[in-house]
């Protein structure tokens, strides 16, 4: 019986659980795998805020066309559209609650008005700006 008894004592000494070492590298991969993923989630919000600006863009020149098929020339600034009931207030705005630049040309030149958003940093005039015509649509 005393033999049994070492045997079973030997194998429960053997078995205790995982290392130290083998739990720090569990949770190590855990935390690049989660780095990643939120990584990966954050690049997406702002392609899809990009999107939105872009889907506000050309629902404002929408508006702007019809306006100017209307009246026969572009509005003089976005709030008449938002007077004139074509576009909401809250359209005026890009994803990142900046207001859309808006310029009318002078007639005859095509296009008739310059539509554009700051884009992500938010400050106008730099290499991020979304530019009416300038994406896919």
């Amino acid at each position: 019986m005393s033999t049994t008894n070492t045997h079973t004592r030997s194998r429960r000494t053997h078995a205790r659980g995982f290392s130290l070492l083998e739990l720090t590298l569990v949770i190590a991969i855990m935390g690049i795998l989660m780095g990643v993923v939120a990584w990966n989630l954050v690049g997406q919000g702002q392609s899809a805020r990009i999107s939105a600006t872009q889907i506000k863009m050309q629902q404002i020149e929408q508006a702007i066309e019809g306006h100017i098929a209307t009246t026969g020339s572009p509005p003089t600034g976005l709030n008449v559209l938002v007077t004139g009931g074509k576009v909401k207030a809250e359209g005026l705005l890009d994803a990142w609650d900046q207001p859309f630049y808006y310029a009318p040309k002078p007639p005859g030149q095509t296009p008739a008005f310059d539509l554009r958003s700051p884009g992500p940093d938010q400050t106008m005039q730099t290499e991020d700006d979304i530019i009416l015509g300038q994406f896919d649509a």
